[in-house]
């Protein structure tokens, strides 16, 4: 379906803007693969080296790793130094390393992803060898000391009452909860979560079958159960960083134990009351966070053992704990006795440290997990709402045009979007509002059938100039008219810097109505970094860099996001 933006101020704006747009000359996305710094808030950190602190290494290894695993840098620099081995660091999501071992382990060396589930699901070819945990994280709840009290889960010392996953079912649905978690199909602790909860909800102490994917009493729990998700993330790193910046609108977060930890450690330095760490009564996932050898026949197997040994000394298990994990037997300390451990697991902060609290849920099996993870995403997820603002000025014209028309094709065809479990489902809205020098009429489409957003996206015509902030007010008016039926975000794509005459007017459009939907942005080509950074903290959002890659793996990762 097909319609016009009707303010009448808009199309008054956007019809002087267009005599005196001066087409602008920008350079294709095919000549702009150049790394460049993206800024504060741009994809940071995708990779990390670590080199021993002699400077000599024997070898580098090259690791696919989970995103959680940069806030154990520490242990990492020790167990390279201890080892002399150098290691580079890809930070990724669990379904992406899965991806990777499918493939035949492309370019790594070694996995090291959240849990033993995604390299059980991935590694079909029989690659990875000597696999082993280097720390241990429960999945669960944080949530902000004023709202647990509230809800009775709490009290004013800190003290956690057992709260049952029936329990948060309930504070959800009576509207007293709200939490924002990571995709079940794009991150490890969404997707562990996610199997904690239905498996709870079954009743039984057995892992899922099959026949509770069918369940309509079970799946309709769990379903309302994640309409209580406000905001989605991809990635668990950053869903801990959205909340240290932004205590206030996020209370409430579903994440790894170690990384509610890291969040209220920052939330007390910057003078913020801490997260209570929820464990749910009865049945919580825990991520094993194991490292694997990928046996590509390169001859690393000594390099990675001597690393791997490292990573399991007395010196590196002591900086895994000062940094949230647990490494002793059962999910306990090794070190609790160690002071700066101890400011790690904090009663007060509802840290629980005895094994008993932790009634561990067992993981079905890798076919079920896969259903699982398809009835998530067709079935059970809160919908999602998305308004894709694609430039179309004549910088786009050819590999640009084409580059972003096969990134929509990745993440809304849903043959090619079930690959990555990102297909829509029946209750999807995607919104295509193509804009140069002014905002064109958008196309919407319901569901499942994205055809006519597809085509619309491959018959426009790159030309014009670069209005980023038409687009985006474009985008505003066509906004839910409730927005907590769905999980909402807009998505701007652009090569260029735009032409600046309406950010004021949006930006207080944007701020009036009071609404925080992020706008995540794709930048490639020229796009001003400083312009799309300003954009994603005022929407509390990201910048996502495709100028240095495939723009379908980056269309499919902002879809994670959302």
């Amino acid at each position: 379906m097909t319609f016009g933006v009707t303010a009448v101020r808009s199309a008054i704006r956007r019809a002087v803007m267009a005599t005196v747009a001066i087409v602008a000359s920008l350079t294709m996305l095919a000549a702009c693969s150049m790394p460049g710094s993206t800024g504060g808030n741009a994809d940071p950190g995708k990779t990390q080296t670590f080199t021993p602190a002699n400077g000599k290494d024997a070898a580098t290894l090259n690791i696919a790793s989970g995103s959680e695993n940069k806030e154990v840098a520490d242990a990492i620099q020790r167990a390279v130094d201890d080892s002399g081995v150098a290691v580079t660091m890809n930070y990724m999501g669990s379904l992406d390393i899965m991806a990777a071992l499918e493939s035949g382990g492309g370019n790594y060396d070694a996995v090291w992803p959240a849990s033993s589930m995604w390299i059980s699901m991935g590694d079909t070819k029989h690659i990875v060898k000597d696999a082993t945990s280097t720390s241990t994280t429960p999945i669960v709840f944080g949530i902000a000391k004023s709202k647990a009290e509230a809800l009775g889960w709490a009290d004013s010392s800190g003290k956690t009452t057992p709260v049952k996953t029936a329990d948060i079912l309930a504070a959800v649905s009576s509207g007293k909860l709200k939490f924002s978690m990571t995709s079940a199909t794009q991150s490890n602790s969404g997707a562990s979560a996610y199997l904690a909860f239905m498996t709870a909800l079954t009743g039984r102490d057995e892992p899922l079958n099959a026949n509770d994917l069918n369940d309509a009493k079970l799946t309709n729990q769990v379903a309302a159960l994640l309409k209580g998700v406000d905001r989605s993330s991809g990635s668990s790193d950053w869903l801990k960083d959205m909340v240290v910046a932004n205590p206030d609108r996020f209370d409430s977060m579903v994440n790894y134990e170690s990384l509610v930890i890291q969040t209220d450690k920052q939330l007390e330095n910057n003078g913020h009351d801490p997260l209570l760490t929820i464990y749910p009564a009865d049945g919580i996932a825990v991520s094993d966070s194991p490292l694997g050898y990928v046996d590509r026949g390169q001859n690393l197997d000594d390099a990675f053992s001597k690393f791997q040994k490292a990573l399991s000394s007395k010196d590196a298990k002591l900086l895994f704990e000062r940094a949230g994990r647990r490494t002793g037997l059962g999910g306990t300390l090794a070190y609790a006795g160690d002071n700066d451990v101890k400011q790690s697991f904090r009663s007060d902060w509802g840290v629980n440290t005895s094994a008993d609290a932790l009634k561990t849920i067992a993981l079905p099996s890798a076919d079920v997990i896969d259903q699982a993870l398809t009835v998530y995403q067709t079935k059970l997820r809160k919908p999602s709402y998305t308004i894709w603002v694609v430039d179309y000025s004549g910088s786009m014209s050819g590999d640009g045009k084409d580059g972003v028309v096969g990134g929509l094709k990745a993440a809304l065809d849903p043959n090619q979007a079930k690959q990555s479990h990102i297909e829509p489902s029946d209750g999807d809205v995607n919104i295509l509002i193509p804009f140069s020098s002014t905002a064109e009429n958008a196309t919407r489409v319901n569901g499942t059938n994205t055809g006519e957003l597809l085509s619309r996206a491959e018959n426009t015509e790159a030309t014009g100039g670069t209005n980023i902030y038409d687009g985006l007010n474009s985008a505003l008016g066509m906004l839910p008219e409730n927005l907590s039926d769905y999980t909402t975000a807009i998505v701007l794509m652009t090569d260029g810097q735009s032409d600046t005459s309406d950010r004021h007017y949006f930006t207080d459009e944007y701020r009036s109505r009071g609404q925080d939907v992020p706008i995540f942005s794709i930048m490639f080509g020229d796009a001003d970094p400083d312009q799309l950074n300003e954009l994603a903290k005022l929407s509390n959002a990201k910048v996502f860099d495709g100028r240095n890659g495939d723009l379908a793996a980056v269309f499919r990762q902002v879809k994670g996001f959302n």
